[in-house]
């Protein structure tokens, strides 16, 4: 077990090593492309996207996680059966997307008329997931994270550049097009070279139904997770238009920049649990360290925004985001919820209860539709992470239903010290936005009044394990006691 424990630290070593970099280049690209481009072509982006993105959800089976689950080892048969089924399933879904593009574009009656050949362009990227994934699923399998973590920095490279530069040349929204499809050919070529496989198609029936009895429903979980995310380009798209797409998507981005770092930490968690899965006590104790690791990025973030966002927004972004300066302090507030519940609903799927998993995603998506059409109505776009917020309290019992009894209070116990660093840094940098100085030197001084506060007083607060592990690589304390048996 040391070893499993060994290989999920070195994978999460080399996925923060990647997305160190992919935020540098991401947050600088950013700038430029939000002071570049209006948030209407942000929004329509995000539109066309999403249909993408959609069908794509509803057109998969979960065969990546079936796989990685897996207890016996694969065998080629197991590639080839599972690359045919979605070769299958993908080309289906692009010729729904080619065909029905029209029809999309007549539900924004705000959208230009490119709304269609963006849609029929992005469906190609499909493609490009679906002959990356067989190489994909083995190296995560094995915890090999080594190489993904740098073709996804070449991917993030190749997307930055490409979209900054015809965005600059005058593209507009066609700029995140030809990005996307240029970063999915780069990044297929690379992986397969990575963990190249014999492509074959194949089919036998019995592997098939293997693949989709856990596939399914793991993917029922990720369609119904993600269904609160389609209020914004379906309801708010068609009653406030682009524009307040453009705000909630950039908002969204932005205010939930740390789940970044959670989804790369979650493709370790599934495969590290997975081969753990077991031992329930030691899976609790890991949920337990990796949440600890996870909130501690998120409670600063929300604590730098609380405060400094208004000054911050307009100084790097510009007075024309300021709107949406509101629903970014709300998403970054709802993001030490995500990580709470993006961490047990994998968790649970990692021990063999996917469909336990996909009922409580069920139960909380309802509470957040219910709550953001009457929100929306009343407040706005603002209504969408308001209402997120307070649905995503309402179901944390449940969420964590799904684990053994009493796991909440287990769980959730050894965190709430992590409460008072957040409080701490919101009280002290408060007072420094009331300073009669530029926006630039306020933005810049508050966000580290805010910084060093939450440092010192969340170290005074840490446990004794935490700050003993403190002076290794961070994934280090993951193993048992606290990285010693490494």
């Amino acid at each position: 077990m040391t070893n499993i424990h060994t290989l999920a630290a070195r994978g999460i070593k080399h996925l923060i090593g990647r997305q160190f970099v992919i935020q540098v280049l991401t947050i600088g690209g950013g700038i430029v492309l939000a002071r570049r481009l209006d948030p209407a072509d942000f929004g329509l982006y995000a539109i066309a996207l999403f249909w993408i993105e959609t069908t794509a959800l509803i057109g998969d089976f979960g065969l990546a996680p079936s796989f990685i689950q897996r207890k016996a080892e694969l065998e080629d048969i197991d590639l080839r059966v599972g690359f045919t089924l979605q070769q299958l399933i993908t080309t289906a879904v692009v010729v729904v997307l080619v065909v029905a593009a029209p029809w999309i574009a007549t539900l924004y009656p705000e959208a230009p008329p490119e709304t269609v050949w963006l849609i029929r362009a992005l469906a190609l990227s499909l493609y490009m997931t679906t002959w990356r994934a067989m190489s994909v699923l083995q190296l995560e399998r094995k915890l090999n994270y080594r190489p993904l973590a740098w073709i996804e920095v070449a991917e993030t490279v190749c997307w930055q550049a490409i979209a900054i530069g015809l965005a600059i040349a005058g593209y507009g929204v066609w700029s995140f097009v030809f990005a996307t499809l240029a970063r999915g050919i780069l990044g297929a070529a690379l992986v397969f070279r990575a963990a190249p496989w014999r492509v074959r198609f194949a089919f036998e029936t019995a592997i098939a139904k293997n693949i989709l009895r856990f596939g399914v429903p793991f993917q029922i979980g990720n369609i119904i997770n993600n269904m609160s995310t389609w209020l914004t380009p379906t309801m708010v798209a068609v009653l406030l238009g682009p524009q307040a797409v453009g705000y909630l998507s950039w908002s969204a981005a932005h205010g939930k920049k740390p789940l970044m770092l959670v989804d790369n930490v979650m493709r370790v968690t599934f495969s590290h649990l997975s081969r753990i899965q077991e031992d329930r006590n030691e899976v609790e104790r890991i949920i337990v360290r990796y949440l600890t690791y996870l909130l501690i990025p998120a409670g600063l973030w929300f604590s730098v925004l609380a405060v400094s966002a208004p000054a911050l927004v307009q100084w790097v972004y510009t007075g024309k985001w300021t709107p949406a300066v509101p629903a970014l302090v709300l998403f970054a507030l709802a993001t030490s919820l995500d990580v709470i519940v993006w961490v047990v609903s994998m968790s649970m799927s990692a021990v063999g209860l996917a469909g336990t998993a996909a009922r409580r995603a069920l139960y909380r998506t309802v509470a957040i539709l219910a709550l953001s059409v009457p929100a929306v109505l009343l407040f706005g776009f603002i209504g969408i992470p308001a209402a997120y917020v307070v649905a995503l309290l309402v179901t944390l019992p449940v969420t964590f239903s799904g684990l053994a009894k009493g796991s909440m209070f287990r769980i959730l116990r050894p965190l709430w010290w992590l409460v008072v660093p957040v409080l701490a840094s919101v009280v002290c940098a408060w007072p420094v936005t009331l300073v009669p100085i530029t926006v630039g030197f306020n933005a810049v001084l508050s966000s580290a009044v805010g910084t060093l506060v939450f440092v010192l007083v969340g170290w005074k607060m840490a446990p004794d394990w935490l700050r003993q592990s403190a002076s290794d690589a961070w994934p280090r304390s993951l193993l048992p006691n606290g990285g010693a048996a490494a």
